[in-house]
């Protein structure tokens, strides 16, 4: 476990050895002289008059991890100097700022770029998909979330449609932050502005070609294109809050999926229910809310979630 601090196994297992028998000889010990040096060596133990006691973890662990930090954030700022000369180096041979990627490549390319992102992932997501969008799949996306990238994602309706109120929960229930249009211009990822991904063909999908924008005027325009479309996308608010099947829970889904533009029959089939409930459940909503008509209930409820006061008068 301690490998990468420079102790390797039997090491760790000596220094164990030694923290659970304070003031003890080598003999009591029975650990081979060879460990107890190399321990004595690294700070991690400390002799006097021939009995050996080890130096708390927090001192000398910490001491070591310390230390190992240092040097990558050397090593990382080195890399980050060598990067910007390549960059200012006139270079004919470097990669042009556009990239095609054959299909059968596109899914283990996108991974490792996804893998690489630091800071933050936008894109509009759309069909067609290589194969269902799962749960599983949706992973991916929440342990960067956890891992401190932000996820902005803009939707379209078909795309919530198509992955599901279950899929969608995974990342949306950890921080994504989605909203959701009529239709996106194309599928696109953006990675910490440094990167972009989209179909080489537009509305095909990425096993059919891939294209990879580096710095350039063009990713520089699909990082506007990204903007203009959130500010004028409708939030998608769905939680996580209360178990599914609940009355509370469904009606604020379906208010979620209302305030985003789906249509009735995209929420009868997002909560498995018949037109004809979906109708009754938005009227419960609209009684709730006092709103005569859904442009009302879609008011009062941005109102609401604005701190502002959803009163008519």
């Amino acid at each position: 476990m301690l490998e990468r601090l420079g102790i390797d196994a039997e090491q760790e297992q000596a220094y164990e050895h030694v923290l659970t028998r304070p003031d003890r000889t080598a003999a009591e010990l029975a650990v081979g002289s060879a460990d107890l040096d190399a321990l004595v060596t690294k700070g991690l133990i400390r002799v006097d008059g021939g009995r050996y006691n080890a130096v708390p973890p927090a001192v000398a662990l910490q001491g070591l991890l310390d230390d190992r930090q240092l040097e990558l954030d050397r090593a990382a700022a080195r890399i980050r100097e060598l990067e910007r000369l390549h960059s200012a180096t006139p270079n004919g041979a470097r990669p042009a700022p556009v990239e095609v990627v054959a299909g059968d490549q596109a899914h283990d390319y996108l991974l490792a770029i996804h893998r690489a992102t630091r800071s933050e992932v936008r894109a509009f997501e759309t069909p067609p998909y290589v194969k269902p969008i799962s749960v599983e799949d949706a992973q991916l996306a929440a342990t960067a979330i956890r891992q401190g990238v932000s996820h902005r994602i803009v939707y379209s309706r078909a795309a919530v449609d198509e992955q599901g109120l279950e899929t969608l929960l995974v990342t949306l229930s950890v921080g994504e932050q989605a909203r959701v249009t009529g239709d996106v211009p194309m599928r696109l990822a953006i990675y910490d502005n440094r990167i972009a991904t989209l179909p080489a063909v537009t509305g095909t999908r990425t096993d059919e070609g891939l294209l990879v924008v580096r710095p350039s005027a063009l990713l520089d325009a699909l990082i506007a294109l990204f903007e203009r479309v959130w500010a004028s996308a409708l939030p998608l608010t769905l939680t996580a809050e209360e178990p599914a099947g609940t009355g509370a829970a469904e009606d604020r889904i379906l208010v979620a999926l209302l305030s985003a533009g789906m249509t009735d029959q995209a929420i009868a089939r997002q909560l498995g229910i018949s037109l004809r409930t979906v109708g009754r459940r938005i009227q419960r909503v609209q009684n709730g809310l006092h709103a005569e008509t859904r442009f009302q209930a879609g008011v009062a409820v941005g109102l609401a979630r604005s701190g502002a006061d959803p009163d008519p008068d």
